[in-house]
């Protein structure tokens, strides 16, 4: 009797959508997300990560040889910011 599923119009969509008054999860979609707010994310990300080895390398010593890492990621970040430029996916204004 505890899997009886003959309740009348009792909807099983109770279950998996959120419980919000006046909120119909099942047919709104998450499509909401701007392009360009993604591509800013990112390249807030890689700065972010780009500073941290920065502020990190004082701390290494430079004998260790790990500083030809550090120049390399910096020209790649350097070459990919140029590269978005150029092709006009960050617009100054």
């Amino acid at each position: 009797m505890l899997n009886n599923n003959s309740h009348g119009n009792f909807s099983y969509l109770h279950f998996i959508s959120s419980f919000e008054c006046g909120f119909n999860s099942i047919m709104t979609s998450l499509s909401n997300f701007s392009g360009a707010f993604l591509r800013l994310l990112v390249f807030f990300i890689l700065l972010d990560v780009e500073v941290v080895l920065f502020l990190n390398s004082f701390l290494v010593s430079w004998h260790v040889g790990i500083w030809w890492c550090y120049l390399m990621f910096l020209l790649v970040v350097m070459c990919g910011f140029f590269y978005e430029i150029y092709w006009g996916l960050i617009l100054f204004s």
